[in-house]
């Protein structure tokens, strides 16, 4: 163990904020890097191939391989979720903890043989409704 005394410590040089809008746009960051580990450009692209507008029918396969994927950004959401709403963000926080148990348990469903592109599109809304209440938090 180092024991620094105190005529050894140097001051912290140089400016630094302590207005509100600086405090802001820093927590703003710090939630958007928390962010970035669950909400990817990856999963904003599995969303556009299921929900976009110009979206085709995956094949079978692709659906187990978007669905899979689905699910390892919902796990990754639970981890996150909570640590980016707090009782002082914008976000609706009761919105969001009611719409987070329908995007897990659609993680645990396993579809039908026939019924995995219904399961997907309801997946993907879940996911895509739960990024939309978290607004800027869930921004890539």
């Amino acid at each position: 163990m180092t024991t620094v005394v105190h005529e050894t410590a140097s001051r912290l040089h140089g400016s630094y904020a302590e207005d509100d809008a600086t405090t802001s746009r820093v927590w703003l960051g710090l939630r958007r890097f928390l962010a970035s580990d669950a909400v990817t450009e990856e999963l904003y692209e599995d969303l556009e191939t299921v929900l976009g507008e110009d979206a085709a029918r995956p094949e079978p396969a692709d659906c187990a391989a978007i669905t899979d994927r689905l699910r390892s950004a919902t796990a990754e959401l639970v981890n996150v979720v909570p640590r980016l709403i707090t009782p002082y963000s914008e976000v609706d926080a009761k919105a969001v903890a009611d719409q987070m148990p329908i995007a897990v348990l659609l993680s645990a469903e396993r579809p039908t043989a026939g019924a995995e592109y219904g399961h997907l599109v309801r997946f993907a809304n879940a996911i895509l409704t739960l990024l939309d209440l978290m607004g800027e938090a869930a921004e890539a």
